[in-house]
């Protein structure tokens, strides 16, 4: 079988489900990290896991030379009809190395990391952020603030989208998140199951360190507010590569 990652985010039932993730939500919160860091326009950046590419293509809009790769055939198809000369999109996965010493800036955002069974895996695939990132460049991870969602503990949400029942499932293991999708459409009941890693803070410290970079900044929300481990909903994590 597949993991659940290679078939969900394939699936139309996906992007019915969080149709809510619109391009106006990435490009205020683009907007405020270009301010903040401040990003130079021109600068070359790679969006990692870049789903159907709300991110890239604000950022390509904002005068930035962008490449956004996913491991969905289905998103990178769609998101070839917004390609130009500084706008690029290719099916890759994130565990394999893209391109060395090359972008000024990584983005791996709205917790596109952790599907991986393995701790090994999950590392491999923030390393090969920070060697795609170029000597003085940045890499931005922004992640859900996992102590506070297990805090809050697991629970089940219905709603109705598009004349489809959704119903889903939050629950815990040892070392993962998990949600289980179900609903009916064509006549079938379907059930997919998503599944994430717990990592936190200190993880992501630590792949920082054993990746050789430097926590610069990290923030707890979308509006950039500073991160509280027990209040943030975000962890956003800007780290750098020395020059």
């Amino acid at each position: 079988m597949k993991p659940w990652y290679e078939t969900w985010f394939d699936s139309p039932y996906y992007h019915i489900l969080y149709h809510h993730r619109d391009g106006t939500e990435a490009a205020a919160f683009l907007d405020r990290l270009i301010g903040q860091l401040p990003m130079r326009s021109g600068a070359r950046v790679l969006d990692v896991a870049c789903g159907k590419g709300r991110h890239s293509i604000h950022l390509n809009k904002r005068g930035f030379d962008v490449c956004g790769f996913d491991l969905s055939k289905a998103s990178i198809a769609h998101n070839r009809q917004f390609e130009n000369d500084r706008l690029h999109f290719f099916v890759h996965d994130m565990r394999e190395v893209f391109r060395v010493n090359y972008f000024d800036y990584v983005l791996n955002l709205f917790s596109s990391f952790g599907y991986f069974e393995s701790e090994r895996e999950n590392y491999n695939a923030f390393r090969a952020n920070a060697v795609a990132c170029k000597p003085g460049g940045s890499i931005i991870v922004d992640f859900f603030n996992a102590k506070k969602v297990c805090a809050a503990g697991g629970n089940t949400v219905e709603q109705e989208i598009d004349g489809i029942t959704f119903t889903s499932r939050k629950y815990f293991t040892e070392h993962h998140v998990r949600k289980e999708v179900r609903f009916f459409a064509g006549g079938d009941e379907r059930t997919f199951t998503e599944q994430v890693r717990l990592f936190n803070r200190d993880d992501f410290h630590r792949f920082a360190q054993k990746a050789g970079l430097l926590v610069l900044q990290e923030y707890g929300d979308y509006q950039l507010n500073p991160f509280d481990e027990a209040k943030s909903d975000r962890y956003i994590l800007v780290a750098g590569k020395p020059a």
